[in-house]
């Protein structure tokens, strides 16, 4: 997957002198209240892992996201209200690995130690994609119960201790939710034909999924998120997708469904999904990690059963 977010999405000039004027600024003030029941603020960089933070924080931690609702952080450009946000934060939670790479120079903005962070993706083992790390583990569910959920309850006790025992509750709480989920998506899996268990998605997003639930994934539209595909690779596309018989091509809410219907539509698939989410939650019922999960599996199995 070639992101390359920091050579995108690098801050002008102009955008960086406001946002170190916003972080000074911000920086003035005074800090985050604190009381017997003292609530952290932490700023995550999408809804997803913000929704994941607020399960395990649960009423001891306010939690925000950067990239609002719909947007996805491959293509996100900060602005200067971002800085704000991490100026008055005890945390700052992303997930590294090229996703959003454009954090980086908002906290180095903010100065050396300036705000505490914690990159959920750190120590992970990826799979590559066209010889590059792919970041998105956490569409594998098992992972967040195994990796994430226990890093933000260790991050937030480190900042809280008096929280400890609620975040080690919240995150047991959630870790069976996350495995109830799990459970309940492999069992819907499993009434899809073997032969079947075929993936065309818009961007590539779905190794981790694809790798855990047993699917092989035929192809992406887009190589590179805002890069349309050449007419060549788009060809060479649908003859790969005519070639494996595919059921259907799936795309993301966030992105326009026109190609994803271009190449259904000369590689002879009739079914067109274009509803899944990864980056992003969406709208209710799919404004949770768990029930954005659920959807993207139902959704699948529908279209592949």
């Amino acid at each position: 997957m070639n992101l390359r977010p920091t050579a995108r999405l690098g801050l002008s000039p102009l955008l960086g002198a406001a946002l170190i004027g916003v972080i000074i600024v911000a920086a003035c003030g005074t800090g985050p209240a604190r009381s017997g029941t003292a609530t952290l603020s932490v700023v995550a960089t999408t809804t997803v892992f913000a929704d994941i933070v607020h399960n395990v924080g649960g009423e001891r931690v306010t939690v925000s996201s950067i990239i609002p609702a719909g947007v996805g952080p491959e293509d996100y450009e900060p602005k200067p209200a971002d800085a704000k946000k991490l100026a008055g934060a005890d945390l700052v939670v992303s997930n590294g690995v090229g996703l959003d790479g454009f954090l980086d120079k908002l906290v180095d903005a903010a100065g050396e130690g300036s705000v505490s962070r914690l990159v959920l993706g750190d120590g992970i083992p990826t799979i590559d994609v066209d010889g590059e790390p792919n970041p998105h583990f956490w569409l594998d569910p098992s992972l967040v119960a195994s990796r994430y959920v226990p890093a933000i309850s260790a991050a937030l006790t480190k900042l809280d201790p008096a929280g400890a025992a609620t975040y080690a509750a919240n995150a047991a709480t959630y870790t069976t939710e996350l495995e109830t989920l799990d459970a309940a998506n492999k069992a819907k899996i499993e009434t899809i034909p073997v032969a079947d268990r075929k993936l065309v998605t818009f961007h590539d997003a779905f190794p981790y999924f694809a790798a855990h639930y047993g699917f092989e994934v035929i192809g992406v539209v887009l190589a590179n998120v805002g890069q349309e595909p050449s007419a060549t690779k788009l060809a060479a596309l649908v003859e790969t997708v005519r070639a494996a018989h595919v059921k259907a091509v799936f795309a993301e809410a966030q992105f326009s469904p026109e190609l994803a219907r271009t190449l259904a539509q000369e590689a002879g698939v009739s079914s067109i999904v274009t509803s899944l989410y990864n980056d992003t939650v969406g709208p209710s019922p799919n404004d949770t990690y768990l029930t954005m999960m659920a959807w993207n599996v139902d959704e699948i199995v529908r279209s592949l059963r």
